[in-house]
């Protein structure tokens, strides 16, 4: 019989669950979205741990995931195959097992790294303000105050110096996806599935995050809209304004000596909408030298009742939640998650404090956990090499609705 031919959903089910227990988890994922019969064949999949999804470092088809330490137990890391090349490429947002990553000809897509499965989106350009020169090998830069005053960008450089942060639905396929930019000194910008450009909301904003169907975006110091992209035109609604919302810094936050601070906002998975502030900080490294690392943090919990909307918030209980360039999540740790710590926050860097410890000449990483309840640093991940860009945090998900479309 020609290999065509075959069936291989007919193999027997004592043969396809052995063959499925020898793989790694990646490859059993992947097993099971083959066919009904091989998903039935093994079990669902229990995901230990969140992975954090590293920088390509060579030109090959692999993609390489840390796992987090459990207790007693160090990082491994492992490499899967096969993926669109992801050398030099920005790793701008994650959702839901899919990954957004930028070329350096601001090309945008969203990309299963499990799966091989890619979306593409529009592309970023044409950027007010930003004009190509392939033949110097970057693009040319104008002062938005000065007509005059340009200076001239590499590739890689602009790339990851306008394009802070992307945000996308749950689940995205190519005919239902809607995503949203957070752009340096731009306004936000969305698009959606049928939508071939990116639509300047003429917002600036600090975060955005993708929870039940709308995208949160903060505003300022504490001021949130909601945004329902669903239809014809946006909606936008206000949650939280400015005028009626104020955050009162802790003492241990307001004694601490912070150069630059980052904000997020995450939904836990009963609704309950937080604010986490990460303040970063130069700090004395060898050799008289400086490093950017996280320097402490602090959350709040929206509360409508309270006459400021922000009350701070130091213990979260059996859930521990994860920040940097993905849709921030929290995870129900004692549950789901045994091997790692509750009542903390996990994080990875920042691109403004790899550039600068790379400006710095230092390779240290700033990945980590921040225990809540003791007010310190119980890890940071170390790191011998220049981590750029950053790792995400990627959780890996097959939706469950894929069963039904499985021949």
């Amino acid at each position: 019989m020609d290999d065509d031919a075959r069936d291989w959903s007919l193999l027997p089910f004592d043969l396809l669950r052995k063959l499925g227990e020898m793989l790694h988890i990646p490859h059993r994922i992947v097993f099971r979205t083959v066919c009904k019969s091989w998903c039935s064949a093994l079990p669902s999949i229990v995901f230990p741990y969140p992975w954090l999804l590293l920088p390509a470092e060579q030109i090959d088809d692999s993609c390489t995931f840390l796992s987090l330490p459990s207790d007693n137990e160090h990082c491994s890391s492992f490499k899967f195959s096969p993926v669109p090349p992801l050398h030099g490429m920005r790793y701008a947002g994650s959702n839901t097992g899919w990954v957004a990553i930028v070329d350096l000809a601001f090309n945008i897509s969203l990309l299963n790294p499990l799966t091989g499965a890619q979306i593409h989106l529009p592309s970023f350009l044409p950027i007010p303000r930003i004009e190509p020169l392939p033949n110097c090998g970057g693009y040319l830069c104008h002062n938005p105050h000065d007509n005059s005053d340009s200076y001239l960008f590499e590739y890689e450089t602009c790339r990851d110096y306008f394009i802070n942060k992307v945000v996308f639905s749950s689940n995205p396929t190519p005919n239902n996806y809607m995503a949203m930019v957070i752009r340096h000194e731009y306004p936000t910008a969305y698009t959606k599935a049928g939508i071939s450009k990116w639509i300047s909301l003429d917002i600036p904003v600090l975060d955005i995050i993708y929870h039940d169907g709308l995208f949160y975006a903060l505003r300022c110091v504490s001021e949130v809209y909601a945004f329902d992209l669903s239809g014809d035109n946006p909606v936008k609604k206000v949650i939280i304004d400015l005028v009626n919302s104020d955050i009162k810094l802790s003492d241990s936050f307001l004694s601490r000596s912070y150069t630059h601070q980052d904000k997020y906002l995450a939904f836990s998975s009963t609704g309950e909408l937080f604010l986490i502030m990460r303040c970063n900080i130069y700090a004395d490294a060898p050799n008289d030298t400086k490093k950017f690392e996280t320097e402490g943090f602090m959350i709040s919990k929206y509360n409508c009742e309270s006459s400021s909307c922000w009350d701070e918030v130091r213990c979260l209980g059996n859930k521990s939640v994860f920040i940097g360039m993905n849709n921030a999540y929290f995870l129900s740790i004692e549950e789901d998650f045994p091997g790692l710590k509750a009542n903390c926050i996990y994080f990875t860097d920042t691109f403004e404090g790899i550039n600068c410890n790379i400006v710095e000449g230092r390779t240290n990483s700033d990945i980590g956990f921040f225990d809540l309840e003791q007010e310190k640093f119980e890890c940071r991940l170390p790191s011998s090499e220049k981590l750029l860009p950053p790792p995400i945090w990627f959780v890996p998900s097959i939706d469950s609705s894929d069963d039904d479309n499985m021949m």
